[in-house]
């Protein structure tokens, strides 16, 4: 059994593992959205590609919908 209250990891206390599968879900869509305003700004292939790769990893692993990831694609193009 894993214990999980007071963990210690980067700097930050987790009492569960709800709160560290939010903290990493959370890093992981930070992650989308710097990926959605590099291809905003450059325009490419390999950019598209980039934050695509990003969005399956969220659809599949996290279970976030297609329409919610639209959603933070366009919030993230509003600020380029």
């Amino acid at each position: 059994m894993t214990k999980y209250k007071g963990l210690y990891i980067d700097h930050i206390y987790y009492h569960s593992k709800a709160d560290i599968d939010e903290s990493i879900k959370q890093k992981e869509i930070k992650n989308y959205k710097m990926r959605c305003e590099i291809f905003a700004m450059r325009k490419t292939m390999e950019a598209s590609i980039f934050a695509d790769e990003q969005a399956e990893k969220l659809h599949n692993e996290f279970g976030i919908s297609w329409e919610e990831l639209e959603q933070i694609e366009i919030e993230a193009y509003q600020k380029v």
